[in-house]
């Protein structure tokens, strides 16, 4: 029973990170942050270690404008697309470098004929990936057409799959800030100040609308869970707040969450939900190791 991983980001990967930028530009005549010490970090953790050395598959998502359209780097995908083995601290700047946050990124590698390869690269989540969790379910099924090891949700036998999709919050106050009267006249501008939070609001929903669906469609409901606040407030739903105080707070929260019910109508709570996925995981670990047939 694989476990497909949902690479999703929390309060956006690099909210430890971006509290320590030092050169802030301004939102309006360039990104928030220049994006090296993010970099910085992140070679001094991945180094030279490249996307093929990677323990497990993985589907990391990304945009490129250049080309106007999205990049995922899966390792599954490398034997017919060597170009996507770039180094791991590069895939993690290019998925972090949201618009007006980060700048671009660019980068080259090598065709499988010694060609060079560009990529100018933004967050993923601007190609509607803010939650990657249907991603990773159309990754492991590719995986099950071409490796063994995935031959049991073939012909999408989601009985065999778990899904767990890690959210980053929501906020509560978000969806009751406007009526439709007050924003009957509104322009350009006051559009563009609020649409990127309605979008990635409605793609996450929508996300999980369509797993949901699928996977009580299939019989197999209590194989995907979806962990999400939303009901956050104040400063944390920062996205670059990094404070001590703030990362607490945060802490605070996933604590809270966890004795939550998962839904209305599932009374179990995301604490019940999360360590039944771990003996899901571990039982299953343990025929593997038998070599028992799964």
């Amino acid at each position: 029973m694989p476990l497909i991983k949902s690479l999703v980001k929390c309060p956006r990967p690099y909210a430890l990170l971006v509290g320590s930028e030092s050169a802030l530009t301004g939102q309006f005549l360039g990104p928030k942050y220049d994006g090296k010490y993010l970099m910085q970090i992140l070679q001094e953790k991945f180094g030279e270690t490249r996307l093929h050395q990677a323990l497990t598959e993985v589907a990391i998502s990304s945009f490129d404008i250049k080309t106007n359209k999205p990049v995922i780097f899966t390792k599954s995908q490398l034997a017919n697309s060597p170009e996507l083995d770039a180094k791991m601290s590069d895939i993690c700047y290019s998925t972090a470098a949201a618009p007006t946050v980060f700048p671009p990124y660019y980068f080259a590698t090598n065709t499988s004929n010694g060609d060079q390869y560009e990529f100018n690269l933004v967050d993923g989540a601007v190609a509607t990936v803010g939650d990657p969790a249907l991603l990773s379910v159309s990754v492991a099924m590719k995986l099950a057409e071409e490796d063994p090891a995935f031959a049991s949700i073939r012909s999408l036998n989601y009985k065999k799959m778990l899904l767990l999709s890690l959210g980053t919050g929501t906020t509560s106050e978000f969806d009751k800030t406007y009526t439709a009267k007050e924003a009957a006249n509104w322009g350009f501008v006051q559009w563009m100040l609020v649409i990127q939070k309605m979008t990635d609001a409605a793609s996450s929903y929508m996300t999980d609308y369509y797993l949901s669906t699928a996977f009580q469609a299939l019989d197999s409901q209590n194989n995907y869970l979806r962990v999400q606040d939303n009901a956050l407030t104040g400063t944390t739903t920062e996205w670059d707040d990094a404070s001590v105080a703030n990362m607490e707070l945060l802490k605070q929260v996933g604590e809270n969450l966890l004795k939550k019910p998962v839904s209305k109508d599932n009374p179990e709570t995301y604490e019940e939900a999360l360590k039944r996925f771990a003996k899901l995981l571990s039982d299953r670990k343990k025929l593997r190791a038998n070599k028992a047939s799964y």
